[in-house]
């Protein structure tokens, strides 16, 4: 929280007065000592304002009903605290973040196509089927698509903010963090009231892929923010996976470039799995992962829709006709049912059962 103090010369300085609070009680002198500390920033050290600082941040904390785990916590996740640099403290609310161990980071752009929209709702849903917690950073796009994948399959999520957790971004998304909240985690390693700042997304995303056992990137412009991720993993020694697009498209130009760098071709969940270890291999293999069931509440026109409906798109005209409703009553019947996050739309008035198994 001190200016000018970031994750290296939070180090240096640990590592030279033996904790966090003993670089408080230092002299201006010895703090000038440490490499990369000069008057200026030795002057913030000593002029910070410890007691009321930590005071009104637990009190925030408290409001929103988070927590917070440092790196030497039993509480902080192994994988993370594996990479070169992890946090040194992260903020949660929901579930303690060392509870997700089996997990993958999927993003992608924010301008998803409808093929990356199929893509991603098939792919995640069925790594949900299979116990694996999804990752992402709960950004427009993809990220926003794969939390609600896991969600709909009744699996934990896990998004990762490049902001406090006092801030919703985008704040479109204030209803979907509540969901991830109520059987997984947001987190952040910045202080709670950290404004949304572009300059703090590239180190969420080295948290979003120090999480995760791998990184899958599903569309990716040439100069998306997804492949800092891709190039994060890579540092961390983390798999990189990247889902083959439409070589004119703008937004497969980055997933097409990992995979002639190397990441390996997802053609399906299989592609992913099957380079895991083999004891994360069989942990998933015993999971078992019941997707939530149908309200009990559904009219005798929304079950007659989901029944002809499938995990795959079918257009609005084959409905009514499987269905032997009218227009006018699938139309309205169809509204009811996104509304309650039982179906979807794609392009072309085609709709896609979210319930219905997803080979």
């Amino acid at each position: 929280m001190v200016l000018g103090v970031g994750k290296t010369l939070f180090y240096r300085l640990v590592d030279r007065f033996q904790s966090a609070r003993s670089v408080f009680r230092a002299s201006l002198s010895e703090l000038m000592e440490v490499e990369g500390i000069g008057r200026k920033t030795a002057e913030q050290i000593r002029g910070f304002d410890l007691e009321a600082r930590l005071e009104r941040e637990w009190v925030l904390l408290d409001r929103l009903q988070a927590g917070v785990v440092t790196l030497n916590s039993p509480g902080y996740p192994a994988l993370l605290r594996a990479i070169y640099d992890p946090p040194p403290v992260l903020y949660y609310q929901g579930t303690e973040p060392v509870g997700f161990p089996l997990a993958i980071a999927v993003v992608g752009t924010r301008t998803v196509s409808n093929y990356g929209k199929q893509v991603t709702h098939r792919l995640c849903s069925q790594l949900a089927s299979r116990g694996v917690t999804l990752v992402s950073g709960m950004a427009r796009g993809v990220d926003t698509l794969v939390h609600r994948a896991a969600l709909e399959n009744g699996m934990s999520t896990l998004a990762v903010f490049g902001c406090g957790l006092d801030y919703t971004y985008p704040p479109e998304n204030r209803n979907l963090r509540s969901s991830i909240v109520q059987s997984g985690c947001v987190i952040s390693e910045f202080p709670v009231s950290t404004r949304p700042d572009r300059n703090n997304f590239p180190a969420r995303n080295r948290v979003i892929s120090g999480l995760s056992l791998g990184t899958v990137v599903i569309e990716a412009g040439e100069k998306s923010g997804a492949l800092i991720t891709a190039d994060f993993a890579l540092e961390q020694g983390r798999e990189v996976f990247a889902v083959p697009g439409n070589i004119n498209s703008p937004n497969s130009k980055g997933t097409n470039n990992l995979i002639r760098s190397g990441a390996k071709m997802v053609l399906g969940v299989d592609s992913i799995l099957e380079e895991l270890p083999g004891e994360i291999r069989a942990l998933l293999d015993h999971a078992t992962v019941n997707p939530p069931a149908l309200p009990d509440d559904l009219s005798e026109n929304e079950k007659k829709l989901l029944s002809v409906m499938t995990a795959s798109e079918t257009p609005i005209d084959i409905l009514i006709a499987q269905s032997g409703l009218s227009a006018a009553e699938v139309s309205a019947t169809l509204v009811e049912l996104e509304l309650r996050n039982l179906v979807r739309q794609t392009d072309g008035k085609k709709f896609i059962n979210n319930h219905a198994e997803v080979s």
